[in-house]
């Protein structure tokens, strides 16, 4: 028999629980050549911002001993060259979209969401509260990032809540004391469920220099180093939330990914693994299939929250 791998992530109907994580894909086109993406339980697009962003100065990206660090400033096509080029190609392929929003303030959320829906260019939004290497992601209180705010967490979700039917993700930080706060905050504001985790903070000196190696300073550090961590949170928030959680955070092969739905995620995201390996989205989705069969697992659902204490 062969195992079932539908899931429901808060409404959004997936063929599979593996999307790809927002920034590392793109909008499908530059993978379709490697792999055909309709394969996947849904592809998360890069973030959309109303105007066209350039991002920040390079350098940009710096290689670490288990990952990278990123503060490309969520450059990307803006919404306009999105819905006329992007989602039209994705459309065609017949995969489902959640589409990664970007805003200066709730405003602009919420008309990006409106505009996504009403233009038929997304089946889920994925709101990223959370990027660490923009500076205008930051809010009056000190210099936190929205996802650090309980409050502001809740003033943002519930304005894009009220603009769009469709399902909505809060995208949220690790660079806080506790995970389960903010969780509480999206979930009670609105939202259908939250994706965990987004980078975390960090830095890299060259010592020759003596300057720092991204140009912005600090980014996001990503990769195999931040599984350990990711992990956990998705197991703090699987104990207090209602809402499924989309678990990322160094995912490179299915056995990661059998890990975060163990701890609790409904669905997995796939990301800077596929700078080094374009494939590890399939590859992954391919294992995880192999995984229910050898265990004997008839549906992927039964392992969400199964880990044995």
């Amino acid at each position: 028999m062969t195992p079932n791998l539908e899931t429901n992530l808060g409404g959004l109907e997936m063929k599979n629980p593996v999307t790809v994580a927002s920034g590392t894909f793109g909008y499908g086109q530059e993978y379709d050549q490697y792999f055909d993406i309709a394969r996947l339980g849904a592809v998360t697009t890069k973030s959309l911002s109303l105007k066209v962003r350039s991002g920040n100065k390079p350098p940009r990206l710096v290689e670490t001993p288990a990952g990278m660090l990123n503060a490309i400033g969520l450059q990307n096509v803006g919404i306009d060259v999105y819905l006329n080029e992007k989602a039209p190609w994705l459309r065609e392929k017949g995969v489902p979209i959640i589409a990664n929003i970007y805003g200066h303030n709730p405003e602009e959320y919420a008309e990006l969401a409106r505009r996504l829906e009403e233009a038929d260019a997304a089946d889920a939004i994925e709101a990223n509260l959370s990027c660490p290497n923009v500076h205008d992601a930051r809010v009056a209180r000190g210099a936190s990032l929205v996802a650090q705010v309980p409050e502001q967490i809740a003033e943002y979700t519930r304005a894009i809540r009220s603009a769009t039917k469709l399902p909505l993700f809060i995208k949220l930080s690790p660079n806080v004391a506790d995970i389960k706060e903010p969780c509480l905050a999206a979930e009670a504001a609105g939202a259908d469920g939250v994706c965990l985790i987004n980078t975390l903070l960090g830095m890299s000196i060259d010592p020759e220099t003596r300057r720092p190696r991204l140009a912005n300073t600090v980014g996001g550090l990503s990769g195999p180093a931040i599984r350990p961590v990711a992990l956990k949170m998705v197991w703090d928030a699987a104990q207090v939330l209602k809402i499924p959680i989309i678990g990322t955070g160094g995912i490179g092969d299915a056995r990661d990914a059998v890990q975060f739905l163990l701890a609790g995620a409904a669905a997995v995201s796939v990301g800077s693994i596929t700078f080094r390996n374009p494939l590890a989205p399939v590859e992954v989705l391919e294992g995880l299939e192999e995984y229910l069969a050898e265990h004997e697992v008839n549906s992927v659902t039964e392992l969400v929250g199964g880990m044995r204490l």
